[in-house]
C-alpha cells in the first residue's frame, strides 16, 4: 500500500481576513536562509551580504530608524548602493528628511554619488519637491551633477506645466535660471512666449533675466515682458 504524500505546510500562506501572514516556523527558516549558510562560496556570499544590506539601509530611512541604520552602517559603506545604486542618502532626499540628510553626510555619504538613472541624491530632492532638503544641501554647499542643458530642459518642462514648487525647487539649487537648452532657450523665454505674467514674475523673483540670446540672434525679451505685464 502507498503510503500518502508528506505535504510541509510550513511555506503554505495564512490568510486572515485577506491578508497574508505567516507563522513563526515560517520565519524562523526564512531567517536561517538569509544567514546565507546554504552558500559554499564565501566570496559569492560576501558579495551578495553587501548588496542586501544596502537595501535594508534604504528601509531604515523609509522608516526613519535611526539605530536600525546606525548599525548597518557600521558593515557597509555609507556610499554603498541597491542594484540600482541608490544609496541610503538618495532615499533620505527623496524623502525629504533633514535629519537623516544630515546624520547620513555626517558618515560620510556622498552627496554626489549617482544612481544607476545618473540621479544625484540632490536631485532626487529637487524632483521630488523637497524645498527644506534641496536648501540644505545648496547650504552646504552641494551643487546639482547635471549638464546646464539638461537642467534647463527640465526648468524649461516646469514652466510648461506650471509647476510653482519643482521651480521653486530647481531656483533653491542655485542653478542658473539663465541656463538654456540646445535651442537656446532658456526658461524665461518659455515664460514669456506662454505669457504667463505670474511665471514671468517668479522667475524674475529667482534671479532670471528677460534679456537673453537665442542661438547667434540676439532677442530682448525686455518689450515682450512688458506687453505680458
Amino acid at each position: 500500500m502507498q503510503r500518502p504524500a508528506v505535504v510541509n505546510n510550513s511555506f503554505k500562506p495564512i490568510i486572515i481576513n485577506r491578508v497574508v501572514v505567516r507563522d513563526k516556523e515560517f520565519l524562523h527558516r526564512l531567517g536561517k536562509v538569509l544567514k546565507l549558510k546554504w552558500l559554499l562560496g564565501k566570496e559569492i556570499r560576501r558579495s551578495l551580504i553587501d548588496r542586501i544590506i544596502p537595501c535594508f539601509a534604504c528601509m531604515a530611512v523609509e522608516n526613519n530608524d535611526f539605530f536600525s541604520l546606525s548599525t548597518l552602517l557600521e558593515k557597509m559603506d555609507a556610499n554603498c548602493g541597491t542594484y540600482d545604486d541608490v544609496t541610503s542618502l538618495h532615499t533620505a532626499c527623496e524623502l525629504g528628511n533633514l535629519d537623516m540628510i544630515k546624520f547620513l553626510l555626517a558618515k560620510g555619504a556622498s552627496p554626489y554619488k549617482m544612481n544607476r538613472f545618473g540621479h544625484c541624491p540632490v536631485y532626487m530632492a529637487i524632483k521630488n519637491r523637497r524645498c527644506h532638503a534641496v536648501k540644505l544641501l545648496h547650504m552646504k554647499e552641494v551643487t546639482v551633477n547635471l549638464h546646464p542643458v539638461r537642467i534647463a530642459m527640465e526648468m524649461i518642462q516646469a514652466v510648461q506645466n506650471r509647476d510653482y514648487h519643482l521651480l521653486h525647487a530647481w531656483a533653491l539649487s542655485g542653478v542658473n535660471m539663465d541656463s538654456k537648452d540646445y535651442d537656446g532657450r532658456t526658461v524665461m523665454h518659455e515664460a514669456v512666449y506662454l505669457r504667463d505674467k505670474s511665471m514671468i514674475i517668479k522667475l524674475l523673483e529667482y534671479g532670471a533675466t528677460p534679456l537673453s540670446l537665442v542661438g547667434e540672434n540676439r532677442v530682448d525679451l525686455s518689450s515682450s515682458f512688458y506687453k505680458v505685464v
